[in-house]
C-alpha cells in the first residue's frame, strides 16, 4: 500500500526539546499491571447490553516469510526516504542521552530479523475507536492521541488519570503499537471500517542535518499531505477496496469477528527489564491468573470473558482454576444481595455488615454542579473459612489470595487491592471479606442512589495511576475536587473503621481469665515519633508498604516489615524493633528478646539493645525490608492452639518505633 507512511513531527532545534517519555508514567512494569490496565480499558468501553465484553490476548511468533511481510508492511526499512523507516528513528532515538531507553538498545542489539513476538489484544462488544482525529473527548482521542487525559465520564469507569494505556507502549520492545478498530459509529459516510492507525513513542532524536529535532511521537497512517498539514501527523486509514483489511491482516491486528471493538498489536512484546523473548505458553498462565485475580467480580457476573491464544492455536478461557484462591471471595460476593444476617453461623457461612463513610462536599470552584456532603455506608461481606478454602489458597500460591484478606472494589468491578487483616482474626475465626463500594452496591439494572454515586466518584478520584489503592494523603487530584475531611475518610476503608466492622462479626467475646481461642498476627504499631518532636505531639513518621507483623513458628515469634520515612527529605534514620509479651488483658508485661534480625536491604547497620534491636539507616536509603525472630519461647510445641489455651505461651505484639532526622534537626 503506497499511501501509508510513518511521520515523526519535527521542530526547529531552537524550540523546547521534549525528551521525557510518556511511557515513564506507565505505572510499574509488572505483567499483572499490564493485564489489569488492558482489561480495565476494554471493560470500561462495553456496550449497554446483556452480552459480556470479550477480550482475547493472542500471541503470534513471526518468523520467515511472515516476519518479512510484517516488517515490510510496518515499513521497518525499505523506504527511499530514510525518515520514513521506523528503524531509522529507533536507531537515532537510542542516542538520546537525556532519555535513554535500555529496552530499545537491547532490541536493536539483539534483533536479527529472524523472530518477533507480537501480542494482539482483541476486544469485542465494545464501542471501538469512535471519534474524529482531533476530538479528545471520544475513545479514539483518549486511547490513541492523548496521554494524561481520559474521556471516561461514567463515574464507575476504571480511571481518572488517563495514563494507564501507556502500558501498551511500555511493553513493546520498540515502543510501537498498531490499532485496528470497528467503531460503533462513524462521523462521515466516507469512513468505512475498519480503522487503522499506528503510533510509536520514542525519545526525541536529532534530524540528520542536526538543525532540527524529531519529537517523540511517531504516527503510522494515511499519507495525505493536506491532512498531515492540518493535524501535524498522518490520520487514520479507513478501508477502501479491502486494502486496509489486508494491511491489518499482515500486521496481525485483523478483527476476529464483525462485532464492534478494537484489536491492538503490541510490536515485539516483552516484559520490561526481563527476557526479550518470553515464552507465550508461560505468559498465557500468568495472563489468565492476573485476569481472574483482579476481575473475578466482572467475570462472575457474566460481564467479562477473557481468553488467551498461543502461537500453536490453543485457546484457554480464564476461569477459577487459573487462580483457585479467588473461590472463597467469589462465594462471599455472590451473597451480596441475599444475605441478611450480620452473624457467622459456621464454616462457609456469610455475614453482611456496613462501614460508615462520609463523602465530603465537592468543590464548587472546580465543578459546575458540586455534590453536597453525604453520610452513608458501604457494604462488607464476610465469609468464615472452611478447610477447602485453605487448600485453594495453597494451590493459588499467591500472597494476596490468602486467609484474612479483604478484597475491595467499586462499580468498575475490578479488585482494587487485597488488604491483609490477619490481626482481626486473632480472637476469632479465619475469614475472607469483600468490601463493596459505590455503584457496585447497586444490583444490576438498578439506578444507583445519589449516595452510591458520590462514593463511586470519591473513590475513583482517590485511586493512583495504577488503580491499586485508595489514597487520601498526598493526593492533589482528590484535594482539588473536595472540601473537608478527605484523608480520614479514605483511610477508614482500610484502617480502624474497617477493622472494627470486621471484629464485630469474626471475633469472639473473651471474658477475663479465659484462654486465647485463636492466634495469628497482632496489629502492629504503625508509626513512631521523631526523637525531638515529643512536645509537638509527634505522629506517624513511617510509610509501611508491608505493615510490620508477627506470627508464631516452631517455638519462636517471627516478624517482617517493609517501609520508610513518610518525609522524602530526611536525614539518617533508625527503626527499633521490640517484641512485647501480652497478658490476657492485652497489656504489655515484659519483652521477648529478639534473637536475630536480617535486613533484606543493603547498607543497614544492626545494633543490639538488650531485648530490642535497632536498624541504623543512611539518609540515602528511603526504604528498608527486614525479617527476624525472637529467642525460643517454648520447646517441643505440638498444637500451637493448645499451647495458647493452657497458657504455655501468650500473645505478642511487635512494637516498631522510628527516629528520623529532618532538616530542622541539629
Amino acid at each position: 500500500m503506497t499511501d501509508v507512511t510513518w511521520k515523526f513531527p519535527d521542530q526547529a532545534s531552537g524550540l523546547t526539546d521534549y525528551h521525557s517519555m510518556p511511557t515513564e508514567k506507565a505505572l510499574d512494569s509488572e505483567l499483572e499491571t499490564f493485564v489489569r490496565e488492558v482489561l480495565q480499558n476494554a471493560n470500561d468501553q462495553g456496550l449497554p447490553n446483556d452480552d459480556p465484553v470479550k477480550v482475547t490476548f493472542e500471541f503470534n511468533r513471526l518468523t520467515g516469510d511472515d516476519l518479512d511481510e510484517y516488517l515490510e508492511a510496518l515499513q521497518w526499512t525499505g523506504q527511499a526516504d530514510p525518515p520514513a523507516n521506523l528503524e531509522w528513528h529507533v536507531e537515532r532515538a537510542i542516542e538520546n542521552e537525556q532519555a535513554r531507553d535500555p529496552g530499545l538498545r537491547r532490541f536493536v542489539d539483539s534483533f536479527e530479523g529472524d523472530e518477533l513476538l507480537v501480542l494482539t489484544v482483541h476486544d469485542e462488544n465494545t464501542t471501538g475507536l469512535v471519534g474524529e482525529e482531533d476530538d479528545s473527548s471520544q475513545p479514539y482521542g483518549a486511547l490513541v492521541k492523548d496521554f494524561g487525559g481520559s474521556e471516561k465520564l461514567d463515574s464507575s469507569s476504571g480511571g481518572s488519570h488517563g495514563v494507564g494505556k501507556t502500558v501498551l507502549w511500555a511493553f513493546s520492545s520498540i515502543s510501537t503499537v498498531i490499532f485496528n478498530s470497528g467503531p460503533r459509529e462513524t462521523i462521515s459516510a466516507d469512513e468505512e471500517p475498519p480503522r487503522l492507525i499506528g503510533r510509536s513513542i520514542l525519545p526525541a532524536h536529532d534530524h540528520e542535518d542536526a538543525n532540527r529535532t524529531y519529537t517523540n511521537h511517531g504516527w503510522f497512517g494515511y499519507a495525505d499531505d493536506s491532512e498531515i498539514d492540518r493535524l501535524g501527523r498522518p490520520p487514520s486509514l479507513w478501508d477502501g477496496g479491502n486494502a486496509v483489511s489486508e494491511l491489518a491482516d499482515t500486521l496481525q491486528v485483523d478483527r476476529p469477528s464483525n462485532e464492534t471493538g478494537t484489536s491492538i498489536g503490541v510490536v515485539g512484546f516483552r516484559i520490561p527489564g526481563e527476557d526479550m523473548h518470553p515464552e507465550p505458553e508461560d505468559l498465557s498462565e500468568q495472563f489468565r491468573h492476573a485476569a481472574v485475580k483482579h476481575f473475578w467480580p466482572a467475570i462472575s457476573r457474566g460481564d467479562l470473558d477473557v481468553r488467551v491464544r498461543t502461537p500453536d492455536g490453543d485457546e484457554e478461557v480464564a476461569n477459577w482454576n487459573d487462580a483457585p484462591g479467588v473461590r472463597p471471595f467469589v462465594e462471599c460476593y455472590s451473597q451480596l444481595f441475599e444475605v441478611e444476617t450480620d452473624e457467622l453461623e459456621g464454616p462457609g457461612s456469610v455475614a453482611k455488615t456496613t462501614v460508615d463513610i462520609t463523602v465530603p462536599e465537592e468543590n464548587e470552584g472546580v465543578l459546575d454542579a458540586p455534590d453536597p456532603e453525604y453520610e452513608t455506608t458501604v457494604d462488607l461481606l464476610i465469609r468464615q473459612l472452611n478447610p477447602t478454602d485453605t487448600e485453594e489458597f495453597d494451590e493459588s500460591d499467591d500472597r494476596d489470595l490468602s486467609r484474612n484478606r479483604v478484597a475491595r472494589l467499586r462499580g468498575a468491578q475490578m479488585i482494587v487491592d487485597y488488604v491483609d487483616k490477619s490481626s482481626v482474626a486473632d480472637r476469632g475465626d479465619d475469614f475472607v471479606a469483600v468490601l463493596v463500594c459505590g455503584e457496585a452496591q447497586s444490583p444490576n439494572g438498578d439506578t444507583p442512589t445519589p449516595e452510591q454515586r458520590a462514593v463511586e466518584k470519591f473513590l475513583k478520584r482517590s485511586e493512583p495511576t495504577q488503580h491499586d489503592d485508595w489514597q487520601g494523603s498526598k493526593n492533589d487530584y482528590l484535594k482539588k475536587h473536595y472540601r473537608g475531611t478527605i484523608v480520614k475518610e479514605i483511610a477508614a476503608l482500610e484502617g480502624e473503621r474497617l477493622e472494627r466492622a470486621l471484629a464485630e462479626v469474626v471475633q469472639e467475646d473473651v471474658e477475663s481469665g479465659d484462654g486465647v481461642p485463636d492466634m495469628d498476627d497482632v496489629a502492629p504499631i504503625m508509626g513512631g515519633r521523631t526523637n525531638d518532636d515529643e512536645s509537638k505531639g509527634g505522629g506517624p513518621v513511617m510509610d509501611w508498604e508491608e505493615e510490620p507483623g508477627t506470627w508464631f513458628d516452631d517455638g519462636n515469634w517471627m516478624f517482617y516489615g517493609k517501609g520508610g520515612p513518610i518525609d522524602e527529605d530526611h536525614g539518617p534514620w533508625s527503626v527499633t524493633i521490640t517484641i512485647d509479651r501480652l497478658d490476657v488483658d492485652e497489656s504489655s508485661s515484659d519483652s521477648i528478646p529478639v534473637q536475630s534480625v536480617k535486613p533484606l536491604s543493603p547498607g543497614v547497620g544492626i545494633v543490639q539493645n538488650g531485648d530490642s534491636v535497632t536498624l541504623d539507616v543512611d539518609e540515602s536509603i528511603h526504604e528498608i525490608e527486614f525479617e527476624g525472630s525472637s529467642e525460643k519461647v517454648v520447646d517441643g510445641i505440638g498444637d500451637v492452639r493448645e499451647a495458647f489455651e493452657i497458657g504455655a505461651i501468650t500473645e505478642a505484639r511487635l512494637d516498631v518505633s522510628a527516629e528520623i532526622e529532618t532538616e530542622d534537626d541539629s
